[in-house]
């Protein structure tokens, strides 16, 4: 068997210049990350027609603008042309310019959702990763920073990648134009080319300046608009309201707020002065070539070199060249700042973030013994311990209750069992195998937990008992039901086990009390039957005392053949496990059955004594108020 452990990414990335190597260990050049930009277009046949067809429609419109009036004034300008000529010639250009028009427009419209369904693939990846990563990473601020420049990046129809496509997609009419009207021009002059090319060479340079700049101090703009969208969330928060109308609140809010806003208004000045820097070079540049072709042209046609049919015709080409040059440099200018973020997207979703460097297995079936070995944790980014030099075991097949006083690590505790982190120092074992050689969806698949936070989401019952969205053991859901005292709840729906959950997908989504939803999570742990341990964090923390105690009463039949650990603040829970464990300063305290643990001196009792006298006489109290 394997020795080798997984890493513990949530702690190497804490260090700013080690996560910055990580997550972007290359710059790729702006053709390298445009080219898997376009690895969807390029595969799609129908999508590199359509670019080619849009570029040619679109990109001839000013060129048939030019030429309508070089072909009307010469007909003004001959003698015996009768208005029938006049009006073949409008209509023609009529015509061909409302169907390269209007088949520009199409090839627009009707590609545009082809984009963004493929953007979307882009995104579900991107969801898919952050909800695969490790769990620690999620205590970082200026990683959850990074990956939500990664997330926005496939968030937007007309940013990112999708802006991106959209752009380089209209950007083929617009260079197409650009090289008619500069070859109409070329035969006016070689230097209104060259001024062109002036022109488009300072303005891509000076925009490319711009967004490095932005670029560069992107995770201080994004630390700020987390913090201010989070006040805003918070402000707006249905939950908050009561409180914040109660206590008065809101000025509080203000003054936090002000700052921020500060501080942003701040960072964006520092953007627009740079802009403002800059733009009087694109500025320059656009009035030398309009100057440069205005000058030519009046040259020629002082000289007699051109008619003046010549002259309308090559004047108008000048004003839409300038302004199709401008539109290019800004196109260009849009897809390499864009690019920036993308290839910030494109390196999250090829680094590893999943400690899956595991390869160890726990052998043998049915439930599992747990050793905790010298084991000492601080989250992520603190030096204070919150468990340290913890030894504890539990044997197979044990049922054991974990409590404490608020803030002693009972909650931390099961999150180091499950692995969702990774002790500082010291072992964790399972069945006698480190548990940090374990691959995490192995060790995942070896629980079955309740935590006290609960959230469901927008699935339907049978959906969030069983975890998943077919191959649902209905019979099975149903018995984890009524195990959890939720059946009666749930029989009286219409749609019984098939009703949704929330509103937020669904209008006729029913919404749980917090007793119900905690027992919804509860049957969920009960439905997954392959656990070979059960971990309940305060699973009952909303039931009233009696509703805790015909749960747990309930679990003594269903827990046999499984290792279980019960944290709970209510000391009556207690009562039915085997042995109780007393956390206290990081460290068991006390351990021993409830009966031996009254019997002693020491917190245990202390706590029990001291929350009621409900607890006091359990056996005989329970029944009489059943």
């Amino acid at each position: 068997m394997s020795t080798q452990a997984r890493r513990d990414l949530a702690r190497e990335l804490q260090d700013p210049e080690y996560r910055r190597q990580y997550l972007h260990p290359r710059k790729m050049p702006f053709l390298k990350v445009l080219w898997r930009m376009y690895a969807p277009v390029r595969s799609s046949a129908r999508m590199v027609l359509a670019h080619i067809a849009y570029a040619f429609c679109d990109g001839v419109l000013p060129l048939l603008s030019v030429l309508i009036l070089y072909v009307l004034v010469g007909l003004l300008g001959a003698p015996k042309v009768s208005p029938r000529t006049m009006l073949m010639a409008a209509g023609v250009y009529g015509l061909v310019y409302f169907l390269c028009s209007a088949l520009s427009v199409q090839l627009k419209e009707r590609n545009y959702t082809w984009f963004t369904r493929q953007r979307l693939l882009w995104l579900n990846r991107t969801g898919h990763k952050i909800m695969e990563m490790d769990f620690g990473l999620y205590e970082n601020p200026a990683f959850m920073d990074d990956i939500k420049t990664a997330h926005w990046s496939f968030s937007g129809n007309n940013a990112g990648l999708e802006g991106t496509w959209h752009k380089v997609f209209e950007m083929g009419g617009t260079l197409v134009s650009a090289l008619l009207l500069g070859g109409l021009l070329f035969w006016l002059s070689p230097l209104v080319a060259a001024a062109g090319l002036v022109l488009v060479a300072i303005t891509v340079v000076a925009q490319a300046h711009i967004s490095s700049y932005r670029h560069k101090r992107r995770e201080e703009l994004v630390r700020l608009m987390r913090r201010m969208g989070m006040l805003r969330e918070e402000a707006a928060n249905f939950k908050a309201g009561k409180d914040l109308r109660l206590y008065r609140m809101a000025g509080r809010f203000q003054q936090v707020f002000d700052p921020l806003l500060t501080s942003y208004m701040k960072l964006y000045r520092a953007f627009t002065r740079r802009e403002f820097s800059l733009s009087f070079l694109e500025g320059l540049a656009l009035v030398a070539v309009d100057l440069v072709c205005a000058l030519l042209l009046v040259h020629r046609r002082m000289a007699g070199a051109i008619t003046m049919a010549d002259f309308v015709m090559l004047l108008s080409a000048v004003i839409l060249f300038s302004q199709t040059l401008v539109l290019l440099s800004q196109q260009l200018g849009f897809i390499k700042n864009e690019t920036l973020y993308v290839q910030d997207a494109f390196d999250f979703l090829d680094v590893p973030l999943t400690s899956l460097d595991g390869q160890g297995q726990v052998p043998g079936e049915g439930p599992v013994s747990i050793r905790f070995e010298n084991v000492s944790f601080a989250y992520p980014g603190t030096d204070r311990l919150v468990l340290e030099g913890l030894s504890f075991d539990i044997a197979p097949g044990e049922r054991c209750a974990l409590v404490g006083l608020n803030g002693a690590g009972k909650t931390t505790l099961a999150k180091l069992l499950l692995g969702l982190y990774q002790p500082n120092e010291g072992k964790i074992y399972i069945n006698e195998v480190d548990s940090a050689t374990l691959p995490q969806k192995a060790l995942f698949a070896l629980f079955g937990t309740v935590f006290q936070e609960v959230d469901p989401l927008a699935f339907t019952i049978a959906e969030t008992v069983a975890a998943r969205e077919d191959g649902i053991d209905r019979a099975r859901v149903t018995e984890a039901l009524q195990t959890a005292g939720l059946w009666d709840k749930v029989n009286s729906f219409e749609k019984g086990i098939d009703t949704p959950l929330l509103k937020i997908i669904h209008e006729e989504g029913v919404i749980l009390s917090g007793g119900e939803n905690q027992k919804l999570m509860i049957a969920r742990a009960l439905y997954r039957k392959d656990a070979r341990m059960m971990v309940m964090d305060e699973p009952t923390a909303a039931l009233d005392a009696l509703a805790e105690q015909a749960i747990y009463q309930q679990f003594d039949d269903l827990l046999k053949g499984r290792t279980a650990l019960f944290i709970s603040h209510r000391l009556a829970s207690t009562y039915f496990c085997d042995r109780i464990l007393l956390l206290s300063g990081g460290q068991i305290a006390q351990h021993g059955s409830h009966q031996e643990l009254l019997a002693q001196e020491g917190l245990y009792r202390q706590l029990f004594h001291t929350q009621g006298k409900y607890y006091q006489d359990i056996k005989k109290e329970v029944p009489r108020e059943q």
